[in-house]
């Protein structure tokens, strides 16, 4: 069995939380107020500038060239191109980027992004790797099941961001992060792959902060 199932195994019910999660259930059937969205999405682009830190950081550490080549497109991609898509997306909403350059980040998106980055700096690679595997695997699996039972009128936001996550481009990024973490998994030890899931529920517990938070309007930030 892969490292990937067998951690996916052990940790159903953290699995379970992140792929029913009540906000993007209501993006799927169009019920998630506006607001809660408009929320999320600004805090995201703050966590794009922090995620991009640990892409930096994996670079360096990674194991091998090509692996540090593929983090390196992965980082010139997220600052200068899904950055300014998500910029796009935002002025869509109404949301203009002179607003987003003020904004302050929530507890729950300084405590996530503080624990990727710290992890980069910190940890090795085998951590580094399970740490982002929710970033991308997760997203795609929410992206792909969406995509599937969406309602047939929602907001054309919810629309557009769902079909981000459920892109092949998307949908091979996180065949790829998946592929990665089983490869570097073989080489480690029990140890190591005990760390390895750590640093993994570790991550989820931050995204299932980070996804809640956007519903809970009396914890926004102002």
């Amino acid at each position: 069995m892969k490292f990937t199932d067998t951690l996916y195994k052990e940790t159903s019910e953290i699995q379970s939380a992140i792929i029913n999660h009540p906000f993007h259930l209501m993006i799927g059937n169009g019920t998630l107020d506006i607001d809660s969205f408009k929320y999320f999405i600004e805090q995201d682009y703050l966590f794009l500038i922090e995620y991009s830190k640990i892409l930096g950081l994996a670079t360096i550490k990674s194991p091998d060239y090509i692996t540090m080549s593929t983090f390196s497109i992965l980082l010139q991609e997220t600052l200068n191109k899904e950055m300014k898509l998500h910029i796009s997306f935002c002025e869509k909403l109404g949301i203009q980027e002179s607003r987003l350059r003020n904004i302050s980040p929530s507890t729950a998106t300084s405590a996530y992004t503080n624990f990727l980055v710290k992890t980069g700096y910190e940890s090795d690679f085998p951590e580094i790797s399970t740490a982002l595997l929710p970033c991308m695997a997760t997203y795609a699996e929410i992206g792909t099941k969406l995509s599937s039972t969406k309602a047939n009128k929602i907001h054309p936001a919810y629309n557009e961001w769902i079909d981000m996550y459920a892109s092949d481009q998307f949908q091979e990024l996180s065949a790829w992060i998946t592929q990665l973490v089983n490869k570097t998994a073989v080489s480690c030890t029990r140890e190591q792959q005990i760390k390895m899931k750590q640093s993994y529920i570790s991550s989820c517990k931050f995204e299932l902060d980070f996804w809640s938070i956007s519903l809970d309007k009396t914890r926004w930030s102002i």
